[in-house]
């Protein structure tokens, strides 16, 4: 039987050191226009060099579409604070640079991005 998860709420999700952020399903299209984004910038970054590891730019990218599905999806966040320890109100730059550690980015893939499709999951695929 083919099951459909046709959940629209943002859920929360736990990332790494008490950090939570609450985000919006990630449906095809927005992954779809993410992913040719971050290609065209992770190329545009590198301009007409041939000579880069393959892994250089395989890691700009990942960095990069995180980074933009990051801004489309999350829409608030708690356990993140600025020098003073006071809570830091959630912004693109803000975002950015919680995405820009290895901890929060990988757990934001895993949770968001990486989930595996339901439909192939299932086997129905």
């Amino acid at each position: 039987m083919l099951t459909l998860d046709l959940a629209t709420a943002p859920r929360w999700i736990d990332l790494a050191e008490g950090v939570r952020v609450l985000a919006r399903p990630l449906d095809r299209i927005t992954r779809a226009a993410a992913e040719g984004a971050a290609l065209a910038q992770a190329r545009a970054l590198l301009g007409e060099r041939t000579d880069y590891d393959r892994s250089v730019f395989n890691g700009i990218y990942v960095l990069i579409i995180v980074r933009l599905l990051a801004r489309r999806l999350v829409t608030e966040w708690e356990g993140v604070g600025d020098v003073a320890g006071e809570p830091l109100a959630l912004s693109e730059p803000a975002l950015d640079a919680l995405m820009e550690r290895d901890d929060m980015l990988t757990a934001f893939w895993d949770a968001v991005i990486g989930r595996p499709d339901p439909v192939s999951a299932e086997g129905n695929g």
